[in-house]
This record gives C-alpha cells, structure tokens and sequence, in this order.
C-alpha cells in the first residue's frame, strides 16, 4: 500500500459552486411559487366575474333559466 497521505478534495471551489447552484435552486423555487400563485389568483378572479356576469345576465332576462355552477371547461 502507499503511504504518501494524498488527499483529494473538492476543496473551497467545489463548496462555492455548490453553494451558488444551491441559491440558484432556491431563487428559482421562490420565483415559481410566486407566479404560480399570481396565476391560481387571477384565475380565480375570472371564474367570480364569469359567475357574476351570468348572475347578472340571468336576473336581466328571467327566461333565461337559473345560472349554471359547472365548470366550462369541463
């Protein structure tokens, strides 16, 4: 066996890559979070005006029937 006591490591420049792509990950996770919940919110605006205005329009003509909850997409 040798004995030399050679060591190989990564050393400071292995931990600051890894760090970085660390804080990549991180910011990018955020970033996702944030746009998917601007998107579930605006939706959900659209769906409460799309009701409103078929309340709306079902109150204006009284022959129309009552207004429909489905979904209409699905």
């Amino acid at each position: 066996m040798n004995e030399t006591g050679v060591q190989i490591t990564a050393g400071l420049g292995g931990f600051l890559v890894l760090f970085g792509l660390c804080l990549a990950v991180w910011f990018l996770g955020r970033d996702l979070t944030r746009r998917l919940r601007r998107m579930r919110r605006a939706e959900d605006a659209r769906l409460e005006q799309e009701r409103q205005d078929r309340h709306r329009a079902a109150q204006e003509d009284p022959d129309a029937g009552p207004p429909r909850d489905e979904d209409p997409i699905g």
